[in-house]
């Protein structure tokens, strides 16, 4: 996939060479009963002429993953009534995207975490640049990522964790003083392979 832009309109080739490709894919569904539904939101948007990711960092005030790189997201809760509304209710909440300014792409594999939540993510974009609207409670500060260096897998470091009797390959990528690893870094790994493939 093209991801350099001579103008709006490679973008908006970008986004629907992207929605084809995660419209044909088989999703990885997880089957856990005992995982916490949860949800997150990748956000892309065309900076300097190729696509970013939103991401935020988390408060100390926040109960799990303090301080860490993310998407925007968080738990399921009944009155969402379904997975995807958690995604765009969690998005609104702590960055002040609404539901209306994101142009939805797709809907990416699921996850688990060690912290014993289940994530589903969901692909979507919005216009550049954006005024944010953060959750001071919940997020310290943000940064726009390329998605190249994840696409191109231009990470620091690997690390090899034992999870439940299998070795996992924790990636770690460092971008304007952030380092963002764990399951962010996860999954925006694999979603690279999507572009690369």
């Amino acid at each position: 996939m093209n991801m350099h832009f001579e103008n709006d309109n490679d973008f908006e080739e970008f986004k629907i060479e992207l929605q084809k490709r995660l419209n044909v894919r088989a999703i990885r569904n997880i089957n856990e009963p005992s995982l916490k539904p949860s949800a997150v939101k990748m956000i892309l948007m065309n900076k300097n002429n190729e696509p970013h990711v939103l991401l935020t960092k988390r408060s100390e005030k926040v109960t799990s993953h303090k301080g860490q790189i993310s998407f925007p997201g968080g738990t399921f809760d009944k009155k969402d009534g379904d997975i995807i509304v958690t995604a765009f209710r969690e998005t609104f909440e702590e960055v002040g995207i609404p539901r209306e300014k994101i142009e939805f792409l797709g809907r990416f594999d699921d996850y688990f975490s060690i912290a014993g939540f289940h994530v589903a993510c969901f692909i979507g974009a919005i216009e550049y640049p954006f005024a944010y609207s953060f959750s001071t409670d919940e997020i310290d500060d943000y940064v726009e990522a390329p998605l190249s260096i994840f696409a191109e897998k231009k990470y620091d470091r690997t690390e090899v964790y034992n999870y439940q009797g299998r070795e996992v390959t924790v990636y770690f990528y460092n971008y304007e003083g952030h380092e963002i690893w764990g399951l962010t870094a996860r999954i925006l790994t694999d979603f690279g392979e999507i572009i690369r493939n």
